[in-house]
């Protein structure tokens, strides 16, 4: 009826930032989603700021390198290549789906 096609959100949102570390360029961030070694996350916080990178040099709370964290609450620690500030959000790219609606009023949900 409005239109072919909707693309869903590209982003989700993983983890805030708790605190950050100048000298050693290390964030730690509190997870709400799953969140992988090589993952591409967006930082960004008030005034429009932000920054994307990939999640690199993953730590879980008692400084055990990890290649993915599955449990939502939990501290990590991640190298940035830029500041960021207790509050920011982190988001990473999620696969692309696309809703395709017919003129029945159904739709099919595929892979983009």
């Amino acid at each position: 009826m409005f239109g072919a096609r909707r693309k869903i959100p590209e982003y989700k949102f993983v983890a805030e930032v708790v605190s950050y570390d100048d000298a050693v360029q290390t964030a730690t961030i509190r997870q709400r989603n799953v969140i992988n070694e090589g993952d591409q996350v967006e930082f960004y916080g008030p005034g429009f700021r932000h920054f994307e990178t990939y999640i690199e040099d993953l730590h879980d709370a008692k400084g055990n390198k990890i290649d993915r964290a599955p449990n939502p609450m939990e501290l990590l620690t991640i190298k940035v290549p830029q500041p960021v500030q207790s509050g920011d959000m982190v988001r990473a790219l999620k696969e692309g789906l696309i809703n395709f609606y017919k003129e029945d009023g159904t739709s099919v949900t595929v892979r983009a």
